[in-house]
């Protein structure tokens, strides 16, 4: 063992006295070292970094959690602390430090084993870029060989460059920009003392030390770099005795990805058009500035669990609480602002507000009445309310539909008839409009679905995919301007070439004058109708509540002039909520919680009547004289 150690570092003493003769060309050869000159074409694999509507990085896609950086943006006392722990000697050296090998290999000889290396910066980079992990007398002198040519053919500089770059620090992080996101949510560049020096820390076992799961441990090995780099004269004594007695504060372990789960798949999905392959999506860097609001999706799940709570104790014997859905939409700009599709990402990635279809029971009652405005029907027109039956001169069988605990009103307008979402009266205005008329309706409001021409459509019986739903009431909210709702804003490169910069695209689907009227309408179900618990909110509210039968389905879609928000909640399998869990019960409740903390966002406007036409409004002005 001994004659191997002192063989060994006499070797690596010699080796540069010979390496540039026919010998060093020889030894090259022999080992197959191979040409360090590919590092200039060399790019390593990047993270994907999506960023929130706030400009706030949120989450990463990556096989290699990496975001190159140039060391010009890195401080100096993040490239020092590096230095300092793992090669002190490293501007003063040519790829392989002779003082250190010898100072290795005395402890080595005195304590009887390999119980300390003399590996370099250069080359631990050597290693990492061209040969394998493997332990051998072979590999030490191929890395000692190849560290002198990477040295030979870069600056000092840019041989940390690489190495910051490329080094792995744990948790999936790769390179100290990744790295400073992942414990600390912030940009190198940003990062103080002692936080530089938990990174450093972390290259000796990135696992047993990550600062996530052994915190005092990490807080043990970065003391000791801080005093490393004060001994080398990196930092002066008032900065090292600072960061001393600094605790550790890291970032929330991935609260974001966690939070934003299901909006992330979305935009994965979205972004399979953009890229030629889809691993590019997690090898190339892109750069994506999406619509998601952190806080509102806070919001949302805070909204969420105390709804589930709430239902629990009406329930207290249930064994499974049901899943929830809750979208919400910038109505000016079709920004998608919260996507969750379910309880927790973790545990059922499954996207209910985009890949599940549910019936939307009486929250599709608005697109019949809205065929019928933009028919000529007023809201003011009257609607019998009364029991109905249709038999089927094939089968003769009955469908007789009710209203809601079998109440009727006779007469009605169809102002009432909506507030109350009347099902016999929305039957026989789905009679009068006309049945493909109002599928007509639907599908110029891009609703995909695959409707059935009978008059069940008033009350909600085919299956629709909760986006699109919230996004046909956005058009209403616009005064019949459809707005494709979006999760992606801007994607560039990782050097800063712009690849996609979305463009609002609106286009008018609805006379604006029957949207106007509808939502005039759905106003009132939320200040005298089955959504009137949330007249009380001190804004500009319509909406519409919706149940299926037996109570499989529950929803609320409800928006001011500039903020709209879906919610749903059901069982996946379609079974029972439970006795009156309606819409206005289940739903409902969450709604409110949300939009409460989200509507102080935006100003508390009314909404806009639209613009008459300018012969008409002279006709209008001519009579006021």
């Amino acid at each position: 063992m001994y004659s191997r150690v002192i063989k060994f570092a006499i070797l690596l003493i010699f080796l540069p006295a010979v390496f540039g003769g026919s010998f060093g060309y020889g030894l090259v050869n022999y080992l197959e070292i191979p040409d360090v000159k590919q590092l200039e074409s060399y790019k390593p694999k990047s993270s994907t970094r999506l960023y929130a509507d706030n400009n706030n990085l949120f989450a990463e896609l990556f096989v290699e959690k990496r975001v190159p950086i140039p060391i010009t943006e890195m401080p100096n006392h993040l490239k020092y602390a590096f230095i300092a722990i793992e090669d002190v000697r490293f501007y003063k050296h040519f790829g392989i430090d002779i003082r250190s090998i010898g100072r290795a290999a005395f402890k080595n000889i005195a304590r009887r084993g390999i119980t300390e290396g003399a590996s370099t910066i250069t080359q631990q980079l050597a290693r990492n870029l061209f040969l394998t992990s493997k332990k051998s007398f072979k590999r030490k002198i191929e890395e000692a060989a190849l560290a002198i040519q990477v040295e030979r053919a870069y600056s000092k500089d840019e041989i940390l460059n690489m190495y910051l770059n490329l080094i792995y620090l744990g948790e999936g992080a790769h390179g100290v920009e990744a790295a400073s996101y992942t414990y600390f949510h912030k940009k190198a560049n940003q990062l103080a003392i002692e936080e530089s020096a938990t990174l450093a820390a972390l290259t000796k076992s990135p696992s047993k030390l990550s600062p996530f799961k052994n915190p005092s441990r990490a807080i043990e090995r970065r003391n000791i770099v801080l005093r490393k780099m004060y001994d080398a004269g990196f930092i002066d004594k008032s900065a090292y005795m600072q960061a001393m007695k600094t605790p550790l504060t890291l970032a929330p372990f991935r609260a974001y990805e966690k939070k934003t789960g299901y909006f992330i798949e979305y935009v994965k999905q979205n972004l399979d058009e953009f890229v030629e392959n889809s691993q590019d999506i997690y090898t190339k860097g892109l750069n994506i500035k999406t619509t998601v609001n952190l806080k509102m999706t806070e919001y949302g799940y805070e909204a969420i669990e105390k709804g589930l709570q709430s239902y629990k104790t009406r329930h207290p014997n249930i064994t499974a609480l049901p899943e929830v859905a809750l979208i919400a939409i910038e109505v000016k700009t079709g920004d998608i602002k919260v996507m969750i599709g379910g309880r927790d990402f973790t545990s059922s990635p499954y996207n209910r507000a985009v890949q599940a279809k549910r019936q939307p029971g009486s929250a599709f009652k608005p697109i019949v009445y809205l065929t019928a405005l933009e028919k000529g029907l007023r809201p003011d027109t009257i609607l019998r309310d009364a029991p109905i039956s249709f038999t089927n001169p094939y089968t003769k069988a009955v469908w007789q539909p009710k209203n809601y605990k079998n109440e009727y009103f006779g007469d009605v307008t169809m102002r009432r008839a909506l507030e109350l979402s009347l099902n016999t009266a929305s039957v026989r205005l789905l009679e009068i409009v006309g049945v493909e008329n109002v599928i007509d309706m639907a599908r110029r409001l891009n609703i995909n679905s695959n409707f059935a021409p009978n008059l069940s459509l008033a009350l909600g019986t085919t299956e629709i995919i909760p986006l699109d739903l919230a996004s046909a009431y956005a058009t209403f909210a616009r005064n019949g301007v459809y707005i494709s709702s979006v999760a992606i804003r801007n994607i560039a490169t990782i050097e800063g070439e712009e690849i996609y910069t979305e463009e609002i695209l609106k286009e008018g689907v609805v006379s604006p004058e029957a949207a106007y009227a509808l939502v005039d309408i759905m106003k009132g179900v939320v200040k005298k109708g089955t959504a009137r618990s949330a007249a009380s909110m001190p804004y500009y509210l319509a909406g519409k509540t919706g149940t299926t039968d037996d109570f499989k389905d529950a929803w609320f879609v409800g928006f001011s002039p500039n903020l709209l928000c879906l919610v749903w909640i059901g069982y996946d399998k379609p079974v029972s909520l439970g006795n009156k869990e309606s819409g206005g019960t289940a739903a409902l409740p969450i709604w409110i919680d949300f939009m409460a903390k989200a509507l102080p966002i935006y100003p508390n406007d009314d909404f806009a009547q639209p613009a008459k036409p300018a012969s008409e409004q002279q006709l209008v002005d001519k009579e006021q004289q």
